[in-house]
C-alpha cells in the first residue's frame, strides 16, 4: 500500500570522526600532476576522480606537467565528485605559477599543441590561460549530507532504515487510515448490483462512500479504487498494475460474457492539499486492499428468437432469410439461438413472397441457475452438467469437465453429498454442490 509518514529526519550530523562541513565549500583535496599517471581515469584520495579526454596524447614534461604532444589536437583533463561528495569549483595551476578557477561543471581543463603548448579554461584556447603546463588541481566542495531512506511496511506498520554512522533524530507525525463513512456505525462499503447484463454501461457495483476530511463537509479523505478480475482471481492486482485499478464505477462494459467476476476495492488516502500543511487532518494513508471482494453475477448478452409462422411458409421451408447483422444466420428447428443484445437481426422473404404481418413479442427465459461459492452455472431442467457447459453463458464460469467428472480451472473437484460430481450427472442444486481439493 503506498503510506505517508508526515516525518521529518533531523540528521545531527555527527560523524565517528567530527562534524560535517555542511555545504560550506572547502578545500578537499589536491592532485599533482604524474608521469606514472597519463591515461584513463584515477582517483584521488576518494574524494575525487580524474578522467583524461580528447584526441590529443598527454605527455609530462621537465617542468612536472601535464601537456599535450599531437600538433593541432587538443586533450581533456575532467574533475568528478565521488559518491558522497560535492565539488563547487577546481583551480587549476601551472609552473610559474599562474592560476584559473573553474566554477561550474563540467569541471574540466583544455590542454593544446599549436606549436607550443597551452593549458586554459576553454576548447581551443577559449577562457582564461594559464600556462604552457598543468601541474596542480586543488579542489574545493564539500562532503555530501548522507540520505538516510526509511522502508515503511504496511502488514506490520513498521518503518525500518539501516543505522549510518552518525546520530540521527526521527520526529513522526503520522498520516492517519481513510476511512469510510459509518450510517448507525456501519461501514458504507461497496456492494453489488443483481440483473448485471454483460458488455452493457450497466454498473457493477454500488460505490462506497468515504468519510469527510476533519470538519470538512465537500473534502473526502480519499477516492474509492477499483479493480475488476475473474472469479477465479485469489488475489487482487498489484497497485502498480498498469490499467488495473480505477476511480471510475467499474461497468458490464468490462464482462463481454456471462459469469461471476470479482470487484476487489480500497481508498486511495488524499495527498496534503496544495499549499497547505501537511496535518493529520487533510492527508490520509491509503486504506488496505479488501480482504474479501465483491462478487458480482453477470447475466449473458445473448437471447433466443422462436420463429412462429403462422402457415407451412416457414424459414426453415425456405421461404425467407435470416442474418444478425451482416451474416446469414440458420434457423433450426424454428429457432435462432444465442444473438447479442442490440444486434440487427434481418429478415427478407424470398422473392415471390412477403410477409403480411411480423409480431415481437418477449419470450419467457427458461434458463436456470445454481452457485457453488463463487461459481455460478446457468442449466436448463434436466440438462447434464455436460450440456450445461456448452452453452454461452457458462463459458468462463470457472468451472469445466475432464474425465468425465466436473473441475474448477485449478483442479479442484465438484462435489455433492455422493462424493465427486460426474459430467453426464443431471444438475439438481438440492444436492448441495461444493468445491473440495
Amino acid at each position: 500500500m503506498r503510506n505517508k509518514i508526515l516525518m521529518t529526519l533531523a540528521l545531527l550530523l555527527t560523524a565517528v570522526t567530527g562534524a560535517w562541513a555542511g555545504e560550506e565549500p572547502q578545500l578537499l583535496t589536491t592532485i599533482n600532476a604524474s608521469s606514472s599517471f597519463l591515461t584513463g581515469s584515477q582517483t584521488f584520495d576518494d574524494i575525487a576522480t580524474v578522467t583524461f579526454g580528447g584526441a590529443g596524447t598527454i605527455g609530462f614534461n621537465d617542468k612536472n606537467g601535464w601537456i599535450q604532444e599531437e600538433y593541432e589536437k587538443e586533450s581533456t583533463v575532467t574533475v568528478t565528485a565521488v559518491d558522497g561528495y560535492t565539488i563547487t569549483s577546481i583551480k587549476i595551476y601551472s609552473a610559474d605559477p599562474s592560476n584559473a578557477t573553474i566554477s561550474t561543471s563540467p569541471f574540466t581543463a583544455y590542454l593544446n599543441c599549436w606549436g607550443a603548448t597551452y593549458v586554459t579554461t576553454g576548447s581551443g584556447g577559449a577562457g582564461d590561460y594559464i600556462g604552457d603546463e598543468l601541474v596542480r588541481i586543488e579542489v574545493y566542495g564539500y562532503k555530501s549530507e548522507p540520505t538516510l531512506t526509511v522502508e515503511w511496511d504496511p502488514a506490520t506498520k513498521t518503518g525500518n532504515f539501516n543505522m549510518p554512522a552518525y546520530d540521527v533524530e526521527i520526529a513522526p507525525i503520522y498520516a492517519p487510515v481513510a476511512q469510510w463513512a459509518k450510517v448507525e456505525d456501519v461501514d458504507q462499503l461497496p456492494t453489488a448490483i443483481e440483473g448485471v447484463i454483460a458488455d452493457t454501461d450497466a454498473p457493477l457495483i454500488v460505490e462506497g462512500t468515504v468519510a469527510f476530511a476533519g470538519q470538512s463537509t465537500e473534502v473526502k479523505q480519499g477516492t474509492v479504487m477499483y479493480a475488476v478480475t475473474p472469479a477465479t482471481e485469489t488475489e487482487a492486482p498489484a497497485l502498480d498494475a498498469a490499467n488495473k485499478w480505477s476511480a471510475d464505477v467499474p461497468t458490464a462494459k468490462l464482462v463481454p460474457d456471462a459469469g461471476d467476476v470479482k470487484v476487489w476495492y480500497y481508498i486511495k488516502g488524499a495527498d496534503t492539499p496544495t499549499g497547505e500543511e501537511a496535518t493529520a487532518k487533510n492527508t490520509f494513508n491509503d486504506s488496505e486492499i479488501c480482504a474479501e471482494p465483491i462478487t458480482v453475477t453477470v447475466l449473458s448478452n445473448k437471447f433466443d428468437i422462436q420463429f412462429k409462422a403462422a402457415n407451412d411458409n416457414t424459414i426453415e421451408a425456405g421461404k425467407a432469410t435470416v442474418k444478425v447483422g451482416d451474416e446469414a444466420a440458420e434457423v433450426k428447428e424454428g429457432k435462432l439461438t444465442g444473438v447479442k443484445m442490440n444486434s440487427k437481426v434481418t429478415i427478407t422473404a424470398k422473392d415471390g413472397y412477403k410477409f403480411r404481418k411480423v409480431e415481437a413479442t418477449k419470450g419467457i427465459s427458461t434458463l436456470k441457475s445454481v452457485k457453488i461459492g463463487n461459481y455460478t452455472v446457468y442449466y436448463a431442467e434436466g440438462e447434464t452438467w455436460y450440456q450445461a457447459f456448452w452453452r454461452d453463458e457458462n463459458k468462463n464460469c470457472g468451472l469445466e469437465t475432464s474425465v468425465g467428472r466436473v473441475f474448477t480451472y485449478d483442479d479442484k473437484s465438484l462435489r455433492d453429498s455422493d462424493g465427486n460430481v460426474d459430467a453426464d450427472a443431471v444438475i439438481d442444486p438440492s444436492k448441495g454442490y461444493y468445491i473440495a481439493d
